[in-house]
């Protein structure tokens, strides 16, 4: 007989233990299972019930016991058996591996800005797998004091979470046998909302029309809405033309002003409200208009003229601050000069 072997198969094929055998003349071979002491076959006979054993044999001296669609309660010990006086044996290990089979994690996670974290993910399979942690975008996770692009380990945990980290997290589990798999689990970190105009002070030329725009952060969604001085909220239609766009926990809102006027001067408030804060922002427009200011002389040989050419400058109007000293009458409109002007944003917004 030849020498003893050690087989692995995935479950779920077919696995092969091969026993040859010389001289055999009138004595008999049988398989065995070691562990149980159960007779799987003798001669070309299968004797177990069994019926994913059966009894190959490819060449006269070779006696092969197969197990089809092996499950994993087949791993263990055969034994290839002469009943001689005293009986040759032969024994065969039979490992069964099992490729990764996550078991249990959370699908999805909720915690606050500021708070700490865990998320947990465990699988089965022979060899046992190892579980890594990585972000679905590839971004970095914060452990501990160090930042890492993945983490090994049953639990994830995670302290003073920012909102940086609101999107999936990939739970993969792998032992060598494929395929590997992963689970997606959804981290939602909640936070109040934080507003910032994009840009302060925005000019517009009359009759023209504005766009104000203001970045927020919030989670969940906000509430977006926008007033003027006398606080009252600013309705679609044809005057006003309020919206926003999402991608996940940043949020960008916007206020399009149609056919501006003097009216309209003056700061606007970007309000955002979740159920954990409110916050907002304020714009300032001012109106961009033209005036006729140049006169040039002209002189020949016999006479000097003086002729008023038009050209069009722009100045700013711009609303006094409510709060400031006021020593004017209500509602004054101040005219800034050049020089004033140079360090205003004279593109209107579009």
């Amino acid at each position: 007989m030849g020498t003893s072997t050690n087989v692995t198969v995935v479950e779920g094929r077919d696995a092969t233990l091969s026993c040859r055998v010389e001289n055999l003349h009138k004595y008999k071979v049988a398989w065995l299972r070691v562990d149980t002491q159960t007779i799987l076959t003798i001669g070309p006979h299968v004797i177990t019930k069994n019926h994913r054993v059966s009894v190959t044999r490819g060449d006269p001296q070779a006696w092969a016991l197969t197990l089809r669609d092996v499950r994993l309660s087949d791993g263990g010990h055969y034994m290839c058996q002469i009943n001689t006086e005293p009986m040759i044996t032969q024994t065969h290990h039979l490992q069964v591996y099992v490729p990764p089979d996550i078991t249990s994690s959370s699908s999805e996670v909720m915690v606050r800005e500021g708070d700490n974290v865990t998320l947990h993910c465990a699988a089965s399979g022979t060899p046992p797998p190892t579980i890594t942690w990585r972000r679905e975008d590839s971004a970095q996770i914060r452990v501990g004091l160090q930042n890492v692009s993945k983490w090994s380990g049953v639990w994830l945990n995670m302290t003073d979470v920012r909102p940086e980290l609101n999107g999936a997290f990939l739970c993969i589990a792998t032992n060598g046998v494929p395929p590997s798999v992963s689970k997606r689990i959804l981290l939602h970190v909640l936070c109040k909302p934080s507003v910032r105009a994009t840009h302060k002070m925005i000019g517009g030329y009359l009759g023209d029309h504005v766009v104000l725009r203001c970045t927020m952060e919030a989670n969940p969604p906000p509430a977006v809405f926008w007033t003027h001085i006398d606080g009252k909220r600013l309705q679609n239609g044809t005057k006003y033309q309020a919206s926003m766009t999402s991608q996940g926990y940043k949020h960008t809102a916007a206020l399009r002003i149609w056919n501006v006027s003097r009216e309209d001067i003056g700061a606007y408030h970007c309000n955002a409200d979740n159920p954990l804060g409110s916050a907002r922002d304020d714009i300032t427009l001012y109106t961009l208009v033209t005036t006729t200011s140049t006169t040039t002389t002209i002189a020949t040989e016999s006479t000097t003229s003086e002729t008023t050419v038009a050209t069009t400058l722009p100045y700013v109007e711009l609303e006094l601050n409510e709060e400031e000293p006021e020593p004017f009458s209500d509602d004054v409109v101040v005219v800034l000069s050049q020089h004033q002007m140079q360090n205003l944003d004279l593109s209107p917004s579009s």
